[in-house]
């Protein structure tokens, strides 16, 4: 079970190292690119290893039952382009980023942790990714970056939106964050 569990650890830092590389790749590979070009590439790039809606459907929780099923739709696709547009804007006008992967924890046979540093002009950022054994294999469930699980940190803003709001309501909010040229590096909902 150990040798495993250890095969399977390696197996799934290797498979993060080369979505992470390839996303960065595709930012910084041809400065000519547009940033909607560069957007589809990343998400190309981690879509083709990871499926994005397992962190989207944590994060909206219980919520996820308070919306139709177009509207669950919906919101899945707006925010997979939001978080894509908001990753490759974040890193406009930077130098590539350095990754240095720290010790895979194993939480059980179904749960990992893998830690990184990212460093970017002159700043490190620390990163841990939540994987989780799923019936579609390892995915990532959540990712903390510097303490800030961006599982919990959205679920907060999507159950106080809902505390006031409705589906239709979070779809135009969504849509309008997308219209905006420099998002922040902190999107509120």
């Amino acid at each position: 079970m150990l040798v495993s569990a250890a095969q399977a650890s390696e197996a799934e830092l290797t498979r993060l190292k080369s979505v992470i590389d390839g996303a960065i790749d595709a930012i910084y590979a041809d400065p000519a690119a547009s940033s909607s070009q560069k957007q589809a590439q990343v998400r190309s790039v981690i879509e083709k290893e990871y499926d994005l809606n397992v962190i989207i459907r944590r994060a909206i929780g219980r919520n996820w039952n308070l919306m139709s099923g177009a509207e669950q739709e919906e919101v899945l696709k707006l925010v997979k382009q939001l978080v894509v547009k908001a990753y490759v804007e974040g890193m406009n006008g930077k130098s590539r980023p350095g990754v240095s992967f720290g010790e895979i924890v194993t939480i059980s046979d179904k749960r990992m942790e893998i830690p990184c540093a990212i460093r970017m002009d002159e700043q490190t950022i620390n990163v841990l990714y939540r994987l989780g054994r799923m019936r579609t294999g390892w995915q990532i469930y959540d990712i903390v970056a510097e303490d800030i699980s961006v599982v919990s940190n959205y679920r907060d803003q999507i159950d106080d939106h809902f505390r006031r709001g409705s589906g239709a309501e979070l779809i135009e909010k969504l849509r309008e964050l997308l219209t905006k040229e420099d998002l922040n590096e902190e999107i509120t909902l």
